[in-house]
């Protein structure tokens, strides 16, 4: 069974159609890139996925469930997201309690273990010095890093990047491939929309490309 079963799905704003007849599986230890014009409906497509927008025709399946049928919270435990925008995704009044915010209800035995697995991503994301700032003065690069750092903290079975690479230099975007490199080698799986086309041939099994005629593999 694929982790996502997406079939012959379209979709429209206001009777234009954006998507139409997309079809598409992945497995939840698969590696996909999908590039296409602006404007083609990339971002509606994970909108799609993630159950914040539903179907108008055809059905998505996740982990053979249909999304119709399943709440944001419950595809939120499964599936990890990073906005192409990251002021979506801030909304903690410091650094410190953004990371920790997945993680609030975890055992108070847990709490050391859980604290140290977060100030490593800090480190590795160059956050530290913001600890106990407020993220909303951060640059955009900063916020991206930082909604990064959170949601890789996180233990999601699959993980959605929509243009993970804007905003971050040579150096974090090296590092954004090592913590990909390092979800493969836990058997995780997870799809990137991106323009950069080295980033892609660089860490995706697969790139696949959406245009008028649905989605094709390259």
């Amino acid at each position: 069974m694929s982790f996502y079963s997406i079939n012959s799905v379209a979709f429209s704003y206001n009777k234009n159609a954006l998507l139409n007849n997309i079809s598409l599986s992945i497995d939840n230890n698969q590696h996909i890139g999908l590039m296409g014009p602006n404007g083609q409906g990339k971002t509606t497509l994970v909108k799609l996925m993630l159950g914040i927008l539903r179907p108008q025709h055809g059905e998505i399946y996740l982990a053979g469930k249909n999304t119709k049928d399943i709440s944001l919270s419950d595809v939120g435990k499964r599936v990890g997201f990073i906005f192409q925008n990251p002021d979506k995704q801030i909304f903690c009044p410091t650094v410190w309690e953004q990371m920790y915010f997945s993680h609030r209800n975890c055992e108070p035995g847990y709490r050391d273990e859980i604290e140290e697995k977060l100030m490593g991503y800090l480190e590795a994301f160059d956050l530290v010095k913001y600890k106990d700032k407020t993220p909303f003065t951060l640059s955009k690069g900063e916020k991206q890093r930082l909604a990064l750092a959170s949601v890789l903290s996180r233990n999601v079975e699959f993980l959605i990047l929509d243009e993970p690479t804007i905003g971050l230099d040579m150096l974090r975007t090296a590092q954004l491939g090592k913590y990909l490199n390092k979800l493969r080698e836990e058997g995780k799986g997870y799809f990137i929309i991106s323009h950069d086309s080295s980033f892609l041939t660089k860490h995706v099994d697969k790139i696949t490309n959406l245009g008028a005629k649905g989605v094709e593999f390259s």
